[in-house]
């Protein structure tokens, strides 16, 4: 039976994101080979994997319909604000959808269905908190930003206005894609460092 994934944010080939993210990659090559790595060791051919924004930071020698091709599974992409490969016409054929935002629904291992909102983006007020929807997001990496979408979100609960949101940044998820499953066993997605609000000394 096939399964569906999400991941985010997975940079290939952007080597400032090493030292952004403290990635555990010696080199931008290491980094590109062992996220193809982990991510074939999950997702099988028959699997459907919702990247949830800046798949591909850069491509080199027009490389990213291979890159694409190279891992299993169907892809959907929900577009972030660094996926410069979509002006490769090649690279966005090689994707199965690609795609603003979604509202799609996700059958998890007792058979149960759980309604998901997916963006790039974390959005507090997401179409349908009210009614047990679940909003996954990426963006916002290891930084404060993940910190404040946190808190609010925590604000909002306590308020009474209700929402269950999971940052599906590679960088929490052992640089990997993960099941609807994985995401709701483990709990609130939060940074190693929360709450210290060490601001980042630069930008991706």
């Amino acid at each position: 039976m096939s399964k569906i994934f999400f991941t985010s944010d997975l940079h290939f080939g952007h080597e400032n994101v090493l030292r952004f993210d403290s990635r555990p990659f010696a080199t931008v090559e290491e980094m590109d080979s062992e996220l193809i790595r982990r991510w074939n060791a999950k997702v099988g051919r028959g699997d459907l994997v919702y990247v949830l924004g800046d798949m591909i930071w850069k491509s080199r020698n027009d490389d990213a319909p291979a890159l694409i091709r190279s891992l299993n599974g169907q892809i959907i992409l929900i577009k972030g604000n660094h996926d410069r490969f979509l002006h490769n016409a090649r690279a966005k054929d090689a994707l199965a959808g690609i795609k603003d935002y979604d509202d799609i629904a996700v059958t998890l291992e007792d058979g149960t269905t759980r309604r998901c909102i997916l963006s790039h983006y974390f959005i507090p007020m997401y179409n349908g908190h009210r009614y047990q929807a679940i909003h996954l997001h990426g963006h916002s990496h290891f930084t404060d930003e993940a910190d404040w979408e946190v808190d609010f979100a925590d604000a909002l609960n306590r308020q009474g206005v209700r929402n269950e949101i999971y940052n599906v940044g590679c960088m929490y998820w052992n640089y990997e894609p993960v099941t609807l499953d994985e995401i709701l066993r483990h709990g609130r997605t939060i940074r190693p460092n929360y709450g210290t609000r060490a601001q980042a000394q630069e930008t991706i």
